[in-house]
C-alpha cells in the first residue's frame, strides 16, 4: 500500500491516515501527508513493514532538526530516525540515503532535474510495487533509488531541464531491460 499521496493536510486526513497504517497488515510504503501524520505517531510504525519516503524538509518534520550538510552527519541522521520510527527510511535527494536503522546505503544514481514535482510519487510506487513482491523495504528502497534514478538520468540526458516524471517513468522498461543484459 502506498499512503500519503495526494492528501490534503487536516486533522481528520491525519487521524485517517493514522487509522489506516494502524489497520492495515500488508506492507507499507509512506509518502507526502502520511509522513507529517506520522510525525504524530510514530509509534505506529512499530512492527509494520514499512518505508518512510521523506524528502529534506520532511525528514525535518519527522525528525524535528534539520537534514544535514556533511555525509557522516547524514548518516548518523537517518539511522536515528529508522530506529525511532521501526522503520527503513529513503531521504530522498541528490544522493538518496537508506537505511533500516542498522544497514546504510547511499544512491548516487540520478540527475539534477529529479527534484520536481512526480518523482517522489515515482518512487513511492516502484517501491510499492516492489514491497508487493515481497521484497524487504530496505531492498526494495535500494533498488527503487536505483530505478527511478537512472531512469531519470536517461530521460534528461535527452531532454535536460525540461524532464518530468514521466518521462523518467517511460524509461523505466529501458533500465530494467538493461539489468537483464
Amino acid at each position: 500500500m502506498i499512503l500519503g499521496c495526494g492528501v490534503i493536510r487536516t486533522i481528520a486526513a491525519h487521524k485517517a491516515l493514522v487509522a489506516i497504517l494502524q489497520d492495515s497488515n500488508c506492507p507499507v510504503v509512506a509518502d507526502a501527508e502520511a509522513l507529517h501524520a506520522l510525525a504524530f505517531k510514530p509509534d505506529v510504525c512499530q512492527g509494520k513493514r514499512i518505508l518512510l519516503t521523506p524528502n529534506a524538509g520532511e525528514f525535518q518534520v519527522l525528525s524535528k532538526r534539520p537534514w544535514p550538510s556533511s555525509e557522516q552527519e547524514r548518516t548518523i541522521a537517518v539511522r536515528q530516525l529508522a530506529k525511532h520510527y521501526h522503520a527503513t527510511i529513503i531521504v530522498k535527494g541528490a544522493e538518496d540515503y537508506i537505511t533500516d536503522g542498522a544497514r546504510v546505503h547511499v544512491d548516487h544514481e540520478g540527475s539534477p532535474y529529479l527534484t520536481k514535482g512526480g518523482y517522489g510519487d515515482l518512487l513511492a510506487g516502484v517501491a510499492g510495487a516492489l514491497l508487493a513482491r515481497g521484497q524487504s523495504p530496505f531492498d526494495a528502497a535500494k533498488a527503487a533509488a536505483y530505478l527511478v534514478g537512472r531512469a531519470g538520468k536517461m530521460a534528461s540526458a535527452r531532454l535536460g531541464e525540461s524532464t518530468v516524471a514521466s518521462d523518467a517513468l517511460a524509461q523505466l522498461p529501458h533500465v530494467l531491460n538493461q539489468r537483464r543484459n
